[in-house]
């Protein structure tokens, strides 16, 4: 009788099942470019892409040539950067995008090339 109401006790809890996030779309693969205010391509960093509407949070190395490709869920984000990992700091030209804001968002599309470009 306990193992009874303790297995009631755990499903009342904690609901029928597992509880995994959802979206409502399939993700997508997606490629891109990061450039300066000069148009000049920024590389050697992070992109941090925080979604706005729905999604899961992606982070993905830029190249020298500032070109990445990630997959994800189509949508708003909003984008920061980040020092690579093995980095000692972030390149000059991202020094003021490094903390994640709604004024700065890119949305995510099936077969979109992404060109974010940072303001001046």
């Amino acid at each position: 009788m306990r193992s009874v109401l303790a297995l009631l006790f755990c499903v009342v809890v904690s609901g029928c099942g597992g509880v995994t996030p959802t979206t409502n779309s399939e993700p997508v693969k997606v490629s891109g470019q990061i450039l300066g205010s000069d148009g000049k391509p920024v590389g050697d960093v992070t992109l941090n892409l925080q979604p706005i509407e729905n999604g899961y949070a992606r982070t993905v190395d830029v190249s020298s040539t500032g070109s990445f490709s990630v997959e994800t869920e189509p949508g708003k984000y909003a984008y920061f950067f980040s020092a690579k990992a093995k980095a000692k700091s972030t390149p000059p030209q991202v020094a003021d995008y490094l903390q994640a804001s709604l004024d700065r968002t890119v949305t995510v599309a099936a077969g979109q090339e992404l060109k974010i470009q940072l303001p001046k």
